[in-house]
């Protein structure tokens, strides 16, 4: 974990230098044998849930979240269109960020169109007793079907390649401290306790090179608060999905991690908070904020451009992602729009 800031900003000059090298790299990167691919990142549009699937150079797939149950199955053909992309036909770790019926509620449909060779959670569901709990619960273990294994903060998947996934929360622990020092952002007032799900979800860092992704599901503010305060466990990122779909997001925590380019996964509805929005907006030194969804309940100044944005309104709902191709050094990365090819290059703190 990185736990000093990037001072390095690059102009408009820095940024074209910046594109041709990561598309020559690109290029490269395609031809010959013993060449390396790039780590790739999507963030697909599951409406208001959560799905991000990360494939690596060597081609091993972990995907976050499969969406809602839905009978169209349309969260996991919108998955499905993803690995397409990505030239990947199997999942190698599912990991169940927690047990709500957004997040898990479309594991079964996925599940049964390709191989899920092993599913990660934080442990059994505080909520499985209720009557919204229930179905997201047992729709997991479905799909799971004696696979699964619990994580806990320190754990990591076995990648192979340069690729490193470290499990940094699971069922409301935090990773022990990154030596970042006192987080000037702390201070009251604290928010009050939360035991439900979403306290529980699991949280990674994905490392390649000095390249950090930071993917912490719907984790609370309380939760959020104690890895930030008094000391930042965390350290600081490069690329970070905004917790809880851009809702309920912890400003002590955004701002210590500063990342160089955010990511709300939002609905139209559904997340996207004007409050929580202008939090992200506000990370000392963030230079791209991108949203799956502009979010319809939110003022222009809230949102971000259209041009970072992958889906512009709730009617005829085309279901485009985001999507980030990281170099095989990790020293750049691209952030691409599928609506309208938009993309920026961007380097590694």
């Amino acid at each position: 974990m990185k736990t000093q800031p990037s001072m390095k900003h690059p102009n408009a000059v820095g940024r074209f230098t910046l594109a041709l090298l990561l598309v020559v790299t690109l290029i490269l990167g395609g031809c010959g044998q013993n060449s390396e691919l790039p780590l790739e990142i999507y963030w697909i549009d599951v409406e208001g849930g959560s799905s991000t699937l990360i494939v690596t150079p060597t081609r091993e797939a972990v995907l976050m979240d499969a969406g809602w149950n839905r009978e169209d199955a349309r969260d996991a053909l919108r998955i499905q269109a993803a690995m397409q992309d990505a030239g990947i036909t199997e999942i190698d770790y599912f990991i169940a960020s927690h047990f709500h019926g957004d997040h898990v509620g479309g594991t079964p449909a996925i599940a049964s169109r390709v191989l899920v060779r092993q599913f990660f959670d934080h442990g059994d569901s505080v909520e499985q007793e209720t009557e919204q709990g229930r179905p997201a619960w047992e729709a997991y273990l479905r799909a799971a079907q004696g696979r699964r294994q619990t994580v806990r903060p320190g754990d990591t998947l076995p990648l192979t390649g340069n690729v490193e996934l470290s499990f940094v929360a699971a069922n409301r622990e935090v990773i022990g401290p990154a030596g970042a020092g006192t987080n000037r952002h702390c201070g009251p007032p604290m928010a009050s306790e939360d035991l439900g799900e979403n306290s529980r979800s699991v949280g990674y860092m994905v490392s390649l090179g000095d390249f950090e992704f930071l993917d912490l599901g719907d984790m609370t503010v309380d939760v959020q608060q104690s890895a930030a305060c008094p000391e930042n466990r965390l350290g600081v990122v490069d690329l970070l999905q905004v917790p809880h779909h851009g809702q309920d997001v912890a400003a002590e925590l955004l701002w210590a991690l500063e990342p160089t380019v955010a990511i709300s996964n939002n609905g139209a509805n559904k997340g996207g908070r004007a409050d929580d929005l202008a939090i992200v907006q506000q990370i000392p030194r963030i230079e791209g904020f991108w949203q799956i969804h502009r979010a319809m309940a939110a003022p222009d100044n809230a949102n971000t451009t259209a041009q970072m944005t992958a889906n512009l309104t709730e009617e005829d709902d085309q279901g485009y992602w985001i999507k980030a191709t990281i170099e095989s050094s990790g020293e750049h990365y691209q952030i691409t729009n599928a609506r309208n090819g938009y993309s920026q290059i961007y380097q590694t703190k």
